[in-house]
């Protein structure tokens, strides 16, 4: 017969340390069962979001970088294509796996003294934010970075000679 398996009442004196012994194990079974396996989501889940937010400074980085590059050009068709080598080059040594990478230059305000937008896109699987495959799903996060053209530089003005510029506004 078990040690807290009685017939009869027991004495009140009794009774507390009956109930301590068939409480026994309760705590390593309730630590096997449920609290281990929520830590371990728990812990999958900060991994992800610390990656996640590395990712986006990484983005962040990638989009500022290629507005730059783009703003240094002479023409808005040469400002977008360095724009897109500087992204990928840019996202090339980060954490940061794009699976989808768009780049888009805003050239509107192609002029002395105007500005360069350049907006990333990229779509990022779960799975290689978690560090763990079997995660669905896809993230696309977006980053705009802005870059002011230097007033004092000469761009082309789309002449057939890609070696002839204009100064602009003397």
């Amino acid at each position: 017969m078990p040690a807290c398996a009685a017939h009869t009442a027991p004495p009140p004196d009794r009774v507390v340390a009956r109930t301590r012994r068939c409480d026994r194990g309760s705590a390593s079974v309730e630590l096997a069962g449920f609290v281990l396996p929520v830590m371990l989501l728990a812990i999958v889940i900060v991994a992800a979001a610390f990656n996640l937010s590395i990712s986006r400074l990484d983005l962040q980085s990638a989009s500022a970088s290629a507005a730059r590059a783009a703003s240094l050009q002479r023409s808005a068709p040469a400002a977008a294509t360095a724009a897109r080598q500087a992204a990928e080059a840019d996202l090339a040594g980060r954490s940061i796996t794009c699976s989808q990478l768009t780049v888009t230059t805003d050239t509107r305000a192609w002029r002395r003294g105007g500005a360069v937008t350049v907006t990333v896109s990229c779509t990022v699987d779960l799975s290689t934010l978690a560090r763990m495959s079997g995660i669905p799903g896809q993230y696309t996060a977006i980053s705009t970075s802005t870059a002011p053209i230097d007033t004092f530089r000469q761009l082309a003005l789309g002449f057939t000679n890609p070696d002839a510029t204009v100064a602009v506004g003397l």
